[in-house]
């Protein structure tokens, strides 16, 4: 059941942020609003990517790690937010973004399920659900199936990866992009999806019609969403911004090519995988820093891509866990508990780090050893939903 309990905008027993998400405007016509979730599955380094740099006690938990205030001619200089925290320096594109109210960093956000499980914290923020293993649909699955109307569009919800993201799983059709070999099969057996009677039978020769006739119905949709879509991602103009070579940038080029087509996508979610960094983390020219790098370079050319549409979009960064606060003994971080989360896009309150946070005594530590949570990330998505579609799970 989707609503309070299942997107999660009931009593939490923690503090929500001061809204980041500004009023709801009206979408300009034919473009509706899109929301896209980028998930950092490996659980993304907190304090590597938001970095606390007056606290006295950075230093001596991270003595490699550490990065130097901006105040300082270090090359590897924190970028300033606020008077507490600064952008990791190879964030310099949202950085700017910052300075334009189109970036809004959430910190000490996460589930207040204690698991430092990748695989358990996945599932449960991906289908907005803690702890409650019998909900095995996903958050923004819910949302579709609740709004559903016989108007949907055929991309109102797609993901360009083949292996649907969890969050996009459940009752609602969602198309999934098949690889290559895939997608040649599939034009293969269009025609047999698209013919009329599939073969011809009867009520009297065969029981199964309405299963059949389900199975037609399903099968010609999906082909022509694909047969859409496909259209979209080979016939579209060139993008208008340079890309990172990689592989989420070009899942992002492509995100922008459907919107600007004007084909009517809420939703997506798309992965990014390799933050789980217990050895060398490198936080500026090691795997951190190169990682952060393209995701800050890709959101800054998807926004200069898509232009004046890119103020009806709303990127949600976000990641399962955080890291602990002292590094480990392997220039790297173990598995954590509080973490960040980013909003990137044209209707945010910005130019403000939203959260609580109480600095890094160890004393105001999670078990003495990693940052809190005081922030439900079910709260951001509810506000994500409420911000960018009207909608408030009643």
């Amino acid at each position: 059941q989707a609503g309070a309990t299942a997107l999660g905008v009931s009593a939490l027993g923690t503090a929500a942020p001061e809204s980041a998400l500004g009023a709801q405007r009206v979408a300009k016509p034919k473009q509706v609003p899109t929301l896209i979730a980028v998930y950092l599955r490996g659980g993304a380094d907190f304090l590597g990517v938001l970095v606390p740099y007056k606290d006295r006690n950075l230093a001596s938990h991270r003595p490699t790690l550490a990065m130097p205030g901006p105040d300082s001619n270090s090359r590897d200089a924190v970028l300033p937010l606020d008077d507490t925290f600064g952008f990791n320096p190879n964030m310099k594109d949202l950085h700017s973004f910052y300075q334009k109210d189109m970036c809004v960093p959430v910190v000490c956000v996460g589930s207040p399920h204690a698991t430092r499980s990748h695989f358990d914290a996945q599932d449960f923020m991906e289908r907005g659900a803690p702890g409650l293993r019998a909900i095995d649909t996903g958050w923004l699955n819910r949302y579709l199936k609740e709004t559903k109307t016989s108007k949907d569009a055929n991309l109102r919800a797609v993901s360009l990866q083949s292996l649907l993201p969890r969050s996009l799983r459940g009752d609602y059709p969602v198309l999934a992009k098949p690889d290559q070999k895939a997608d040649q099969a599939i034009e293969v057996y269009s025609e047999l999806y698209m013919s009329k009677g599939m073969g011809g039978a009867t009520k009297s020769q065969n029981k199964g019609m309405q299963t059949i006739a389900a199975i037609q119905e399903f099968g010609v949709r999906t082909i022509e969403q694909l047969r859409e879509l496909n259209e979209i991602l080979t016939k579209s103009p060139a993008p208008t911004a340079r890309y990172p070579n990689s592989g989420f940038a070009r899942q992002m080029r492509d995100i922008a090519k459907i919107i600007k087509a004007n084909r009517g996508m809420e939703v997506t979610a798309l992965d990014i995988g390799g933050w789980d960094h217990h050895i060398n983390e490198g936080p500026t020219d090691g795997e951190l820093g190169r990682k952060l790098a393209d995701v800050s370079g890709t959101l800054s050319a998807f926004f200069d891509d898509l232009g004046a549409m890119g103020s009806n979009v709303l990127v949600l960064v976000m990641s399962e866990f955080g890291r602990t606060v002292k590094e480990n003994g392997n220039r790297g971080t173990d598995h954590g508990h509080g973490s960040f989360m980013l909003a990137v896009g044209g209707r945010l309150n910005g130019k403000k780090v939203y959260g609580k946070f109480d600095g890094l005594d160890e004393d105001h530590l999670y078990e003495r050893r990693d940052t809190p949570v005081h922030t439900d990330f079910r709260m951001v998505f509810a506000e994500s939903l409420k911000g960018m579609f009207g909608f408030d799970g009643k």
